[in-house]
């Protein structure tokens, strides 16, 4: 009985994770999903900072991963106040679902810069 509720269970649920990452993210032009390269100036790692949100959905009430997308320019903005720029960044979505209910989860993993002074 417990193999067959297992079997239920999988048959009717998913999940995905994809990440994406960039050397550096100029911060006030950034786009999801559009190619980003920015000309930046000599920055090596700093201090290490993890924004996340989640957001969830019953039935078809709402999209929940256009929500999390939505609100990643906001994880953008908030990370390393005081930069123009995030360093070695890596932007990872989360989402699963069963048939009732769906969750999707969107994480951003940077580093503040440090600017180098050229010689």
């Amino acid at each position: 009985m417990k193999s067959i509720i297992l079997l239920v269970i999988l048959l009717f649920a998913g999940c995905s994770n994809k990440y994406k990452t960039y050397h550096a993210i100029q911060k006030r032009k950034f786009e999801f999903d559009k190619p980003h390269n920015p000309v930046t100036p000599l920055m090596r790692r700093g201090k290490k900072e993890v924004q996340e949100t989640c957001e969830g959905q019953i039935f078809f009430n709402r999209n929940a991963v256009k929500i999390t997308q939505g609100s990643l320019p906001a994880l953008i903005r908030y990370s390393c106040p005081g930069s123009e720029y995030l360093v070695d960044a890596k932007i990872t979505e989360t989402w699963w679902t069963t048939i009732i209910y769906s969750r999707s989860c969107i994480k951003l993993e940077s580093f503040c810069p440090i600017t180098q002074k050229r010689e």
